[in-house]
């Protein structure tokens, strides 16, 4: 496959889950956010990118700290760019622009912006290096730039148990994407090769309890996992859906199900 191919690929799974993203069940995209508007500490009138903004949590999130700032999030998901424009015209926040484009091709001029940031993005493409070092371009002299990663326990045993059932209708699991940045070193030598300084990680838990397994179905059909389960016939899915969940309800205590989210912030500065 392609990196164009890919990158269509990954586009065409997030235009389909774009209206689920959003779901209670998957909480830490707010959770994430929040953390992140906090770790850029920011003056309030600085000019913010949005990298891989998504369905606009984190610009949003950010926008509310600029009194007399903005922030630009960009994304080549016209149906997640869609829900982001919505969710900030239903909460009047008009400091916050969006726009579609290639996160590798950003169609501003250097040293642009006054800081930039991306949740849960950079591991899709496969120039990170690259990828991260084009965004840097795009920031002014001692800019902060800062992304979240998940880290290498995350959505475990359920993402294993995951794998193993759906395998078993047939369907190849490539290597997971956010694998690439899983532990501190990783996210490290990355910002390390794209130029730059006073690097640091800090990690947080944002694990919760999914009140049952049906929860984490909407975990798997409304992310990334759609694009693997969405190879079955629609007998498949029924008869996946049925053994998978069977399967994770084992795991079930009083307080629900647990799912492991731990997440690394990697700070830099230009």
């Amino acid at each position: 496959m392609t990196e164009s191919e890919r990158k269509e690929k990954i586009k065409q799974t997030f235009n389909t889950v774009s209206e689920g993203y959003d779901r209670p069940a998957m909480r830490f995209f707010p959770d994430n956010a929040r953390h992140m508007a906090q770790y850029l500490q920011l003056k309030g009138n600085e000019e913010i990118l949005d990298i891989a903004t998504g369905t606009g949590y984190v610009a949003l999130e950010v926008a509310k700290t600029l009194n007399d700032g903005h922030v630009t999030g960009v994304d080549f998901s016209e149906g997640m760019l869609r829900e982001a424009k919505r969710k900030a015209e239903s909460r009047s926040v008009e400091n916050v622009t969006f726009k579609c484009m290639d996160i590798q091709a950003l169609d501003f001029p250097s040293n642009r912006f006054d800081g930039a940031c991306s949740g849960f993005g950079i591991f899709f493409l496969e120039d990170m290096s690259g990828t991260l070092s084009h965004i840097v371009d795009k920031v002014k002299v001692g800019a902060k730039i800062l992304i979240s990663t998940f880290f290498e326990n995350s959505f475990s045993p359920l993402s294993e148990m995951f794998k193993e059932c759906i395998e078993g209708y047939g369907v190849e699991v490539p290597p997971t994407s956010w694998k690439r940045l899983d532990t501190v070193e990783k996210n490290e030598k990355l910002f390390a090769e794209a130029g730059l300084k006073d690097i640091k990680v800090q990690k947080e838990s944002l694990g919760y309890y999914l009140k049952d397994e049906t929860e984490w179905w909407e975990v798997l059909w409304n992310a990334g996992f759609r694009g693997l389960i969405s190879q079955l016939s629609e007998e498949q899915v029924q008869a996946f859906k049925e053994e998978h969940l069977g399967e994770i309800q084992t795991l079930k205590v009083d307080k629900g199900i647990w799912l492991t989210v731990d997440v690394l912030y990697t700070f830099g500065i230009k």
